[in-house]
C-alpha cells in the first residue's frame, strides 16, 4: 500500500478508505489477507497516525475488515462478487490421521537425546559436501560397525551410502547390466518388489514356507538374481538354517546369479552372520539401513558391493545429504549408535511381552517392528483390515505380502514401534476387541 498517491487537497482518511475498498473488490487484497498496522503505514505514507487509524475505523465499520491483537485484516468471510471464494476463518486444525500399529514404524521417542542433537550441530557448523559414493569418514564408520555387529571384516571402499535399502537395490540391479528374472521371497517386503518390478526385471516367487533345501526352498537356474532375507524372513520372522544358506549360494554359482541380501533389521535381534560372511565367490551384495535403528527421516542406508560391481555402482551413485551423512557419523563416533541400539532392543522386549499378553495366538518379530496376527479361515481380511483403519489403526493384510497367487492364510500385519507403551497398549486392546468380532 506504499504506493497510495496522497492528495493533500482531500481528506486523508477519506483516500485510504477509497484505497483499500479498491483492493478489496478487485481482489488485490482477498479476504483474510493481513494490512500494515496503522503506526507503519502512517510512516510509509508520510502523514498522521489519526488519519490511518480513522480510515481503518470506517473499513471496520463497513464490515470490510476485522481487528485483533494479532492485527488488522480483511475479513475471511467476506464474500467480494465476481472475486475468488472467501478463505475460511481460521480454526482449530484437524488431528491428523492416526498412525497407531503401523508396521515397520521404529520406536523414535528414544532417539532426541543431548548426543543426537549434539552430532546434528556439528555436523550443521560445517556443512560439507561428499562424493556420490559417500563420506569417507562414514564409510569407514560404517565398516567398523558391520565388522564389530555381523562379523564380517569389509574395507570401507567396499562401502557405498545409499539413500536407504531401495535405493541399494536400484543400484546394484542397474550395475548388474541386464534386466532379467529376480527370485524373491514370498511372502515378503513389497517395498523393495516395487523396485526391481520398475526396472523391468520378472519377478520369480519362492515360496519361504518350504522347509529344507527342495526346489521350492531356492530358486531355479533361470534366475539372474536373488533378493533374499536370510535373518528375516517374513512372516514369522525366522533365520534361515545353515543348510539352505549353502544351498542357497550353490543355486546361485550355478545359475551364475547375483545375490542381493536385505539385513533388515539385524542389528535389533540375535542373528547368524550373514550370507556374505559365506560368500568365497563374491555375489554377494548386502543393504543395510539406519531406518530401523535410528529413523526412517534420515532416508540413509549403506550397499556393500561385490568387488565386480564395484566401479559400475560407482560410476551410478547419487549423492545423498552430506549433512545427514556427517551428523550420524558425529553419532557413530560418540558410540552414539551402540548405545541408542541396545535402548531400542529393551524398548522392544517390553513391547513384545506386551502383544504376547493381549495376543498370545500372534506371532511377534524379535526386532518388534512387525508382529503377525493370524485370523481364523474364511474370515474376511480385507473388512478386518477396513474395520480396523476405522478405528484409527494402520494395520495391513497379510495378502499385500504375497507375490504369488493361491491359498494362503489370512492375518493382520501390525507394529509394536508407534507411540509410548502405555498407549501401545490401548490401542493393542482396540485391535483385539476388533478382531474378535470378525
Amino acid at each position: 500500500m506504499t504506493h497510495v498517491q496522497i492528495d493533500r487537497s482531500r481528506p486523508l482518511p477519506a483516500q485510504i478508505v477509497e484505497d483499500v475498498r479498491g483492493r478489496i473488490t478487485d481482489s488485490r487484497l482477498a479476504p483474510g489477507d493481513p494490512l500494515p498496522s496503522t503506526r507503519v503505514l502512517a510512516r510509509q505514507l508520510g502523514i498522521s497516525r489519526g488519519s490511518v487509524v480513522s480510515a481503518y475505523e470506517q473499513l471496520v465499520g463497513e464490515g470490510l475488515l476485522i481487528t485483533s491483537p494479532g492485527g488488522t485484516r480483511v475479513d475471511p468471510s467476506l464474500r467480494v462478487p465476481g472475486g475468488p471464494a472467501a478463505a475460511p476463518a481460521p480454526g482449530p486444525r484437524p488431528a491428523p490421521p492416526r498412525g497407531d500399529l503401523k508396521p515397520g514404524e521404529p520406536a523414535t521417542g528414544l532417539l532426541t537425546g543431548a548426543l543426537w542433537r549434539s552430532a546434528w550441530r556439528a555436523a550443521a557448523a560445517r556443512p560439507t559436501a561428499h562424493p556420490a559414493a559417500g563420506s569417507e569418514r562414514l564409510r569407514a564408520l560404517v565398516a567398523e560397525h558391520v565388522r564389530l555387529t555381523r562379523s564380517v571384516r569389509v574395507e570401507a571402499h567396499d562401502i557405498v551410502i545409499t539413500a536407504g535399502a531401495r535405493d541399494g537395490l536400484r543400484l546394484v540391479l542397474a550395475a548388474r547390466g541386464r534386466r532379467g528374472t529376480l527370485a524373491v521371497e514370498d511372502p515378503g517386503y513389497p517395498s523393495l518388489r516395487h523396485v526391481p518390478r520398475a526396472m523391468g526385471w520378472r519377478l520369480q516367487p519362492v515360496d519361504t514356507r518350504a522347509a529344507g533345501t527342495g526346489p521350492r526352498a531356492t530358486p531355479d537356474r533361470h534366475a539372474d538374481a536373488i533378493l533374499v532375507t536370510p535373518n528375516h524372513q517374513f512372516p514369522t520372522g525366522a533365520q534361515m538354517p545353515a543348510a539352505r544358506r549353502f544351498a542357497l549360494l550353490e543355486a546361485a554359482r550355478r545359475a551364475d546369479a547375483l545375490i542381493v541380501e536385505d539385513d533388515y533389521d539385524s542389528a535389533l535381534r540375535q542373528t547368524h552372520p550373514p550370507l556374505l560372511a559365506l560368500d568365497a565367490e563374491g555375489r554377494v551384495a548386502m543393504l543395510g539401513s539406519f531406518s530401523t535403528t535410528l529413523t526412517p527421516a534420515l532416508a540413509l542406508g549403506y550397499l556393500i558391493v561385490p568387488p565386480l560391481l564395484r566401479e559400475r555402482v560407482a560410476d551410478l551413485c547419487l549423492p545423498t545429504s552430506g549433512l545427514v551423512q556427517d551428523a550420524v557419523a558425529a553419532y557413530m563416533e560418540a558410540d552414539g549408535l551402540r548405545r541408542h541400539t541396545a535402548r531400542v532392543r529393551r524398548e522392544y522386549r517390553r513391547r513384545r511381552t506386551a502383544f504376547v499378553e493381549i495376543f498370545p495366538e500372534g506371532v511377534p518379530m524379535e526386532s518388534g517392528l512387525r508382529a503377525v496376527v493370524p485370523l481364523r479361515a474364511g474370515v474376511d481380511e480385507d473388512g478386518v483390515v477396513a474395520r480396523c483403519r476405522a478405528q484409527g489403526l494402520a494395520v495391513e493384510g497379510m495378502s499385500g505380502y504375497w507375490s504369488a497367487r493361491g491359498p494362503r492364510a489370512p492375518g493382520i500385519v501390525l507394529g509394536l514401534g508407534t507411540g509410548p507403551l502405555d498407549r501401545l497398549r490401548e490401542r493393542l486392546a482396540v485391535l483385539r476387541r476388533t478382531v474378535d468380532g470378525s
